[in-house]
């Protein structure tokens, strides 16, 4: 027998590389399968993400309705709300801006009565202007309010035309001569029209 059988090593270098070989594939072969797994992984979390940026989008796009529906009927709600208190209290409003109509006129008419004295004539002017004050406080409370704008043009949304007088100028056409009664508004809603005469052209 020979000396390298006894020692129990391999007889040629053809059976150590065979035995190498056969080693490098078992390494080679678990390194492939931890690569598929790694794969496997990572695809899974792909559609993982994709599933949960799917259902964030959905979420937030629901959140995003809902909002919406949940603005548009608090809208709504104000619209109706604000309509109904209008309605109801209309009537009241129209009363007051009449008192107010009238103590204006009770004004103009003592500017042009002769039969007063001026400390008469001053103590009763200042009397009923007081009364308009605090009628106006009233009325500011509850949101009416005379117009701040008096546009010199006929607007048929502010004003309401009680007579009209001729002008030879066509450029004065629809324009407001004379204001007879303030508007009023509620809420940026007009309640009373402002009573106007205006100018029509007539041609000569």
């Amino acid at each position: 027998m020979k000396e390298s059988e006894k020692n129990g090593q391999p007889q040629t270098g053809e059976t150590v590389m065979e035995r190498d070989g056969t080693e490098e594939d078992g390494i080679n072969l678990k390194t492939g399968k931890q690569f598929m797994y790694q794969e496997e992984m990572l695809v899974a979390q792909r559609h993982l993400l994709e599933e949960l940026k799917s259902l964030m989008e959905s979420r937030l796009a629901y959140d995003a309705a809902k909002e919406k529906a949940i603005d548009t009927l608090n809208e709504e709600l104000k619209l109706y709300r604000d309509n109904f208190v209008f309605q109801a209290q209309r009537p009241l409003f129209i009363e007051l801006i009449l008192l107010y109509d009238n103590l204006m006129q009770l004004v103009n008419r003592f500017d042009t009565d002769k039969g007063l004295t001026d400390a008469e004539y001053s103590t009763i002017k200042n009397n009923i202007l007081n009364i308009k004050d605090e009628l106006l406080e009233i009325l500011y409370r509850r949101d009416v309010k005379p117009f701040d704008e008096h546009p010199d043009a006929l607007d048929y949304k502010l004003h309401k035309t009680v007579s009209t007088i001729s002008t030879p100028i066509e450029s004065e056409n629809n324009t407001v001569e004379k204001i007879m009664k303030t508007g009023f508004s509620w809420n940026e809603k007009v309640l009373r029209p402002e009573e106007v005469v205006i100018k029509k052209y007539c041609k000569k």
